[in-house]
């Protein structure tokens, strides 16, 4: 069967790689050069593991089909996943490498999904950023010609390509990271960098002064001596990273790392947008972590006129603030427990807050 593989525009297409690596608003028309040199509908690049809906480049006229791709989470029941050892081991797959006609008429991903966007035949070409595998996909529609083993062999010869634009991309995006780590340090904060899985890629040079045995780095992930902090650490950077709403609480609510006989840490996260370097990137998001014992706490007179709060609550507002739990600040007062927890409760509701974390962080941004 003959291709439909036109090689000379698609030479032309991949030339147009190293000027998308470098101006980034070039990838939609290189992905329809491809589009059209390959005889295919449309094209996009998604990471082979752990996709994400903000996560791949696309022609445009495939988009409607991501936003149910995503929405509907076809993407935990893709059928084309099985292939996904092949595209590793020899860079790439067609359609039949994966399905016959059996799947085609009958398993739902084909019947349910493609089918409603009249697309069938893909082809997948596997190439490396860094430490992630990536994939640039082919797709045709039910009518057109399924991509063959001459195909194949053809498109193999577009990984070197597209290697390199993704090395390109990522090595800009490293030093943009640097920069931005340098520019923190001036600045006297303490700073983590994390990839798209909330694994830490750089920590500046304030961080690390920051690490002891209570706060550390293993399997690098950021752990407190508590795995419930590091639990919420985890969920904080997990919202962040799948862009939930900003009202969702594990978003909006700073976390704190208890550190015995000091100050707390307090930990924000933001997520660094942007496609292609979110594709290709290094680094996903950044935290800022702030040491509460070098910030002086505001005046009880100040917490009183504020928030209202009574003599006693503004003692317990402090010991909050300075990391102390309700059962040490019981210890502290000589107050029973359950009573302590009565005034930490009636702090809460006066400040406006929910939890301890919330309390310091508006705490800690109040003028002495």
């Amino acid at each position: 069967m003959a291709t439909r593989i036109d090689i000379s525009e698609l030479e032309t297409a991949l030339d147009g790689l190293m000027e998308s690596a470098l101006v980034p608003a070039s990838w939609e028309r290189t992905l329809e050069q491809i589009s059209r040199a390959t005889g295919s509908t449309g094209t996009h690049i998604m990471p082979v593991r752990g996709k994400f809906p903000s996560g791949f480049l696309s022609t445009p006229n495939l988009l409607e089909a991501f936003q149910v791709y995503f929405d509907e989470e076809w993407y935990k029941r893709d059928f084309r996943e099985r292939g996904l050892a092949v595209v590793m081991a020899k860079g790439v797959i067609i359609e039949h490498d994966i399905a016959g006609d059996e799947e085609f008429n009958h398993h739902i991903f084909y019947t349910e999904f493609l089918a409603r966007f009249s697309f069938r035949y893909s082809a997948m070409v596997g190439f490396t950023s860094g430490d992630t595998m990536l994939s640039l996909n082919l797709q045709r529609r039910i009518q057109d010609q399924p991509f063959d083993r001459d195909d194949e062999r053809l498109l193999v010869k577009m990984q070197s390509k597209l290697t390199a634009a993704a090395e390109i991309i990522r090595a800009l995006h490293v030093a943009k990271i640097d920069s931005m780590s340098e520019a923190f340090e001036l600045a006297g904060t303490a700073v983590v960098f994390f990839d798209r899985f909330g694994r830490i890629t750089r920590l500046n040079q304030r961080a690390e002064m920051l690490l002891d045995g209570n706060i550390r780095v293993l399997d690098r992930e950021l752990v407190a001596l508590s795995q419930e902090e590091t639990g919420l650490l985890r969920r904080h950077l997990q919202a962040i990273l799948s862009k939930e709403p900003f009202t969702n609480p594990a978003v909006s609510t700073p976390v704190l790392f208890s550190r015995p006989g000091k100050a707390p840490l307090i930990i924000r996260a933001q997520r660094l947008n942007g496609v292609p370097a979110e594709l290709f990137s290094h680094s996903a998001a950044v935290a800022i972590i702030t040491d509460l014992s070098e910030r002086a706490a505001p005046s009880r007179d100040l917490l009183r006129r504020l928030f209202s709060l009574t003599p006693q609550e503004t003692t317990v507002a402090r010991l909050l603030m300075d990391g102390s739990s309700p059962r040490q600040i019981a210890e502290i007062s000589g107050l029973t427990y359950e009573t302590t927890r009565g005034y930490v409760k009636k702090v809460l509701a006066k400040t406006g807050t929910q939890r301890q974390s919330q309390l310091i962080s508006l705490l800690s941004s109040l003028k002495i």
